[in-house]
């Protein structure tokens, strides 16, 4: 018997056979990829960031990626061969420890070449910028066009920097670039020079040459002179060496010394001056850019590097008090300024190291105590003194980081948005927009929680984070009342997830909030909601 539910067979007739309905068959069009980023409006002037800017940004990392792949994998760069992987490991076909070793092949031909390009002039190539710092937000930006453009290396290394803002922005006030630090990367010059298919950058004919004659290097690093020159530091005569002395196989085999090295590029950097047989090693150099930079705040009254910016990444205001006590990030200043011992002639000589200019500190630190000139050491005033000796730590340039090492950590996160192929997604215009909302969400949410770390969502991160800090570098610095670190300096990662807890419930309450405001607007405008970004 069937069931009232399930018909019977003899219920469930099949239809005659009869020939389908017409139609058209149509082929199916190849999607245009891209078409999100091949028509951006970039040439419009805002305080906030707009989605076609936005988009704008992943097209520059993917021309840094081929940039990277087309270094790292030109066979013989610097003297180092694709054929290393034969010598170490002969007579063997492919497996994972020869698959290994060409990757760090190609990762160290890729660090030299970072290390040349935080060494090009990047200041210089960009033009002359003024020198004044005016303490105004309506400070006006620099003009670039296609022939004032840099390289992209020296693109890449100023990319770099901008990720860094606190650092910066400290390096514009040390060397007086205001307009520097206003202007970020100018994309709306930038992204015309980057094709839409290859990603491949072009400029004018004449920026090779201009960047020649205001540098006296070669527009492709690739052509400038295979060994770098410097100064001795202590006979200042000039001293070439190699970017990297791995070029055998011998230096890549397991039983070395770990790809070490001796040339300037490498970790082990070690020569001696011809003139005065002076050893120099990269903490040599790092204990020498420390005199300098002493020197000069005794005889030009430039601050030490560090010491600019409180806590909050904010220029500290100048106390006209004489009391220590009152200048907190100013206090490693004022201590060098006061107490110039004979300890730091010590300081000179070839031995010395990072390790004893914190010992010199230190121990004049406790004679101004012992003389109750210092009475007591607050928390800021330990935190200025570490934060000027962080810029010496495995720093010798002349900027207030490791610019290499922040092109390297940049170059992690590009191989991941290249991997994603985020930039290619059909729906990537109305995200940006969402985002944007998010974004200005998380800002409000930094302004209002001032005392507490505030984490940004990953597709916030990955999309808007680090763009915005490229485009509009003094935004997050009105916004939020604060310059927001790269990275920011949690103790526990228990103290992050209870951030990131917390923080949900508030986005969750914010969200809240402007879902019913819209809704009003859209009860007030007959339905027509409209969308306030004015927190971007």
């Amino acid at each position: 018997m069937p069931s009232a539910d399930y018909p019977s067979v003899s219920e469930n007739k099949v239809p005659p056979a009869s020939v389908p309905p017409p139609y058209h068959s149509r082929p199916e069009e190849n999607p245009d990829l891209t078409a999100a980023f091949s028509s951006l409006n970039l040439t419009a002037l805002s305080n906030k960031p707009t989605p076609d800017q936005c988009l704008a940004h992943p097209k520059l990392l993917e021309a840094f990626h081929n940039l990277r792949e087309d270094v790292a994998t030109t066979d013989g760069l610097f003297g180092i061969y694709d054929y290393f992987v034969d010598r170490v490991y002969p007579n063997q076909g492919f497996d994972e420890k020869r698959a290994q070793l060409l990757l760090r092949l190609r990762e160290k031909r890729w660090a030299v070449y970072v290390a040349k390009a935080e060494r090009r002039p990047a200041r210089r190539a960009l033009g002359d910028i003024y020198d004044n710092f005016e303490n105004t937000s309506e400070i006006p930006r620099l003009e670039f066009d296609r022939n004032t453009l840099p390289p992209l290396d020296v693109l890449m290394a100023w990319h770099a920097h901008l990720l860094n803002p606190r650092d910066f922005l400290e390096d514009c006030v040390r060397y007086g670039k205001a307009l520097f630090w206003n202007t970020g990367l100018p994309l709306a010059i930038i992204d015309p020079c980057i094709d839409i298919r290859t990603f491949e950058y072009y400029t004018s004919e004449s920026s090779p040459l201009q960047f020649h004659r205001a540098t006296g290097f070669e527009w492709n690093s690739l052509d400038d002179d295979q060994q770098h020159t410097f100064n001795c530091p202590k006979c200042a005569m000039p001293k070439q060496v190699m970017w990297t002395t791995l070029i055998t196989a011998d230096f890549w085999e397991e039983s070395s010394h770990k790809d070490r090295g001796f040339g300037f590029a490498d970790p082990d950097f070690r020569t001696s001056c011809h003139q005065c047989l002076t050893p120099i090693t990269h903490e040599t150099l790092r204990v020498r850019k420390f005199q300098n930079d002493r020197k000069a705040l005794l005889q030009k009254d430039l601050p030490m590097p560090g010491t600019l910016l409180n806590t909050k990444g904010r220029l500290q205001p100048l106390s006209h008090s004489r009391d220590l006590e009152d200048h907190a990030p100013l206090f490693p200043n004022l201590l060098l300024k006061m107490f110039r011992s004979p300890s730091f002639e010590e300081l000179d000589k070839p031995e010395a190291t990072m390790n004893d200019v914190r010992s010199i500190i230190e121990r004049v630190i406790q004679i101004l105590q012992s003389r109750r000139i210092l009475t007591k050491r607050s928390q800021e005033q330990r935190f200025a003194i570490r934060k000027m000796m962080s810029r010496y730590w495995n720093n010798s340039s002349m900027f207030a980081l490791d610019l290499s090492g922040a092109i390297i950590r940049q170059g992690t996160f590009i191989e991941k948005m290249h991997a994603i192929d985020w930039l290619h997604s059909p729906a990537v215009h109305s995200t940006m927009q969402r985002l944007l909302i998010k974004y200005g969400r998380y800002f409000a949410i930094l302004k209002i929680h001032e005392g507490k770390t505030a984490v940004p969502t990953l597709d916030i991160l990955a999309s808007l984070g680090l763009c915005i800090r490229v485009i509009l570098p003094v935004r997050p610095l009105q916004l939020a009342q604060r310059v927001i670190a790269a990275r920011v300096p949690v103790g526990e990662v228990l103290q992050l997830a209870d951030a990131m807890v917390e923080q949900t419930e508030v986005e969750m309450l914010v969200e809240a909030e402007a879902d019913v405001e819209e809704v009003q607007v859209g009860v007030v405008e007959e339905g027509v909601v409209e969308t306030d970004s004015e927190g971007l």
